[in-house]
């Protein structure tokens, strides 16, 4: 992660107590644009804005993986005031990922990030963490891979975040920086279809809230996405 591009985003984020404060959309110092994501009050899926053709990646692809930038804010600090089920906060959110194993539907085969509020932690802190479905069974690890306090999602400060596929397994990496300390994760899931290849079609998910319950509030996130090498 650059550091110019970290300074950059700390000067153009705005006031930072309102959890919708937008950022320039060339946050990066280069010209580069960062698409935004919105998931609305009682929605799952997210609309884009600003978005390019790579950035990000939706629908289907025969990309082996995803690599992006992504900003968390405030608005991800959600209470679930009317849930389907009692424990729906503590449902795993999704950011982009990749479906597997010939299906387009993430929630049978695929690999992608989870993120989840939690509202019986203190202080409260937002869990980021592998996530994978294989045949429709959840699979995570046992601990979050990073966890992010309120003072990290003010500072609007994007970490990057690397999924893909290997024969036997889909590889999480995590890295960057966030207000002066590094950051750096990485884990394995084991992939069931073994013999699939690695670059097969897939569907490019975006960013998503459930489980079963809606957003509850409006949930924006950044995104900066580029093509993926091994």
């Amino acid at each position: 992660m650059r550091a110019a591009r970290l300074l950059v985003i700390a000067a153009a984020c705005g006031d930072p107590a309102d959890p919708h404060a937008s950022v320039d959309a060339s946050v990066d110092g280069a010209g580069s644009t960062w698409a935004t994501y919105t998931i609305a009050p009682g929605a799952h899926v997210a609309t884009v804005a600003d978005e390019t053709a790579m950035n990000p990646l939706a629908a289907l692809t025969s990309v082996g993986g995803r690599d992006y930038e992504f900003i968390f804010d405030p608005s991800a600090m959600y209470e679930l005031t009317a849930p389907v089920d009692p424990a729906d906060q503590l449902d795993w959110n999704k950011l982009p990922g990749l479906s597997d194993c010939g299906t387009v539907d993430l929630a049978v085969d695929g690999a992608m990030f989870g993120w989840r509020w939690r509202l019986d932690l203190v202080p409260r802190v937002l869990e980021v963490t592998a996530y994978a479905n294989n045949a429709g069974v959840h699979l995570t690890p046992q601990d979050p891979l990073v966890i992010l306090d309120a003072e990290d999602l003010e500072a609007r400060e994007p970490l990057r975040y690397r999924v893909y596929r290997e024969p036997a397994q889909y590889r999480f990496e995590i890295a960057g920086s966030l207000r002066g300390r590094a950051i750096t994760a990485a884990t394995t899931i084991s992939r069931r279809c073994t013999s699939d290849p690695i670059e097969l079609l897939a569907w490019a998910a975006g960013f998503y809230f459930g489980g079963t319950s809606t957003a509850p509030s409006p949930i924006t996130g950044r995104i900066h996405e580029i093509s993926f090498v091994p």
